[in-house]
């Protein structure tokens, strides 16, 4: 799996677990780079082209994550 692709993951079990924890509220764009100490710049491009790939969507102005983790991530 490519550098990218795992970033992609990164975001989307982010965005999942924050939505978890904050009653299903989306977090922002700001939020994400933040959490993940990557620029906001980078998290639009990776947002974007997880909205591409079928696995994100914007609606109402959220960012909704469209195939949910069924299994947890793995730790290494």
């Amino acid at each position: 799996m490519s550098r990218t692709a795992m970033r992609r993951d990164q975001i989307a079990t982010f965005i999942e677990n924050y939505a978890t924890l904050h009653g299903g509220q989306s977090p922002s764009l700001q939020e994400i780079a933040d959490a993940l100490h990557i620029s906001k710049t980078t998290t639009v491009l990776h947002v974007k082209k997880l909205i591409a790939e079928g696995r994100a969507c914007r609606q109402d102005g959220k960012l909704w994550l469209t195939q949910l983790s069924l299994f947890p991530p793995l730790k290494k």
